[in-house]
């Protein structure tokens, strides 16, 4: 667990274990606001420690690395889903979440490290489908505790991904931006055209000085990253 101080907020980071995806929380008074959840028994600790009581859920995207907590938190808090309408259509249907691709991605790492990721994954990811409670096509402005929140549609990596503008200070990025490495489009529902033609775009258009908040790896500015024009995707994750 990491704690990050973001305006002016103390801001939860769990890594999970196998693919090193981040999952974020707010906590205020018996509310709790999950940026990403996995399935982390430390964070649920965290929670119940607290005395949560409901739990706000925002999922960047919808593939399973980013969204195989969201039973868990369901089953111990009053719970809703916030999310692109897209990825609220992949996570209700089994062959949408695509947790094979995962596993088989992890399985080539870890011939090549001498790891056992790919199991770990798969002995940890439970099959679930979801219902969002809140979804939205391009944008959607958001209040949580007095916290403003913008959601917007930023496709590519995939048909239902979106960053979340947190107060004008912050972006959760998601998978669609992370610092030294551009963003994977080959994976389904992917589009290299979408990303370079809508997300790129919107992402240039943002405040250099606001700190990102990626799916994956640490935190940075945005004016230390690579906006990637010319695009040319890495094999790994």
């Amino acid at each position: 667990m990491d704690r990050l101080t973001i305006n002016a907020h103390e801001l939860f980071r769990f890594v999970s274990e196998d693919v090193h995806a981040n999952m974020y929380i707010l906590l205020s008074d018996v509310r709790a606001l999950v940026v990403d959840p996995h399935p982390a028994p430390q964070a649920l600790a965290l929670l119940q420690e607290a005395g949560i009581a409901e739990c706000s859920m925002l999922l960047t995207h919808e593939h399973p690395d980013h969204t195989g907590g969201v039973y868990r938190f369901q089953q111990l808090f009053r719970s809703e889903v916030i999310c692109h309408e897209a990825c609220a259509r992949a996570i209700a249907v089994p062959d949408e979440n695509y947790p094979a691709l995962i596993v088989a991605m992890l399985a080539v790492q870890d011939d090549r490290n001498g790891t056992n990721t790919a199991e770990h994954f798969r002995r940890n990811y439970e099959e679930r489908l979801y219902q969002a409670d809140v979804t939205f096509a391009e944008r959607l402005e958001w209040t949580w505790e007095q916290e403003q929140f913008c959601l917007v549609s930023t496709p590519g990596h995939s048909a239902g991904s979106c960053c979340i503008i947190w107060n004008d200070a912050a972006v959760f990025t998601g998978d669609s931006l992370l610092k030294d490495i551009p963003a994977i489009t080959r994976l389904p529902g992917g589009s290299t055209k979408r990303y370079k033609a809508d997300t790129l775009p919107f992402l240039a258009s943002l405040n250099r000085d606001f700190f990102a908040l990626p799916g994956h790896g640490p935190e940075f500015r945005l004016g230390d990253a690579t906006l990637w024009s010319d695009y040319v995707e890495p094999v790994d994750i």
